[in-house]
């Protein structure tokens, strides 16, 4: 009874460090690395579809050139700069649907935490780097350039 009217029913200033860094720690963070996967994630799909605009106008020999270059150009602006990663490694292959050809680019990618968490070292892209493919396919141009 006597302990009654010492608290006050709101809490206590002393309540308010923990609860901040519980909160920090296991919301914001967390939230905002989800938040920059999220514009990664968006940027590497945009430089698979640009790689794969490129591969289907381009012949065969040309490829390896024209994606060096288009990967360097990704790597050194602002979103694939935010990646730290060495690079994206690309695949190219041909099909025929039925009397179509169709070019394939398959560019995988290995991304870094922006915030590396060190309490979630075994969850991807929280605490460790994350590795996922993006896949594109569209018709070619020329049905020459699969064999130049």
């Amino acid at each position: 009874m006597r302990f009654k009217n010492l608290r006050s029913k709101s809490g206590s200033i002393s309540e308010m460090p923990p609860a901040l860094f519980l909160l920090f720690f296991f919301a914001v963070f967390p939230m905002l690395n989800l938040i920059f996967l999220g514009l990664i994630f968006a940027s590497c799909v945009t430089l698979n579809n640009i790689e794969l605009r490129e591969a289907a106008r381009t012949p065969s020999s040309q490829i390896t050139a024209v994606f060096a270059e288009l990967q360097n150009n990704w790597l050194t602006s602002g979103f694939g700069h935010l990646t730290g990663s060495a690079g994206p490694e690309s695949e190219v292959s041909y099909m025929a649907i039925g009397t179509d050809p169709y070019v394939s680019v398959s560019t995988t990618f290995t991304v870094k935490p922006f915030l590396p968490i060190p309490i979630f070292k075994g969850v991807p892209a929280l605490g460790s780097p994350w590795s996922f493919q993006v896949v594109g396919k569209r018709i070619l141009e020329n049905a020459n350039y699969a064999s130049q």
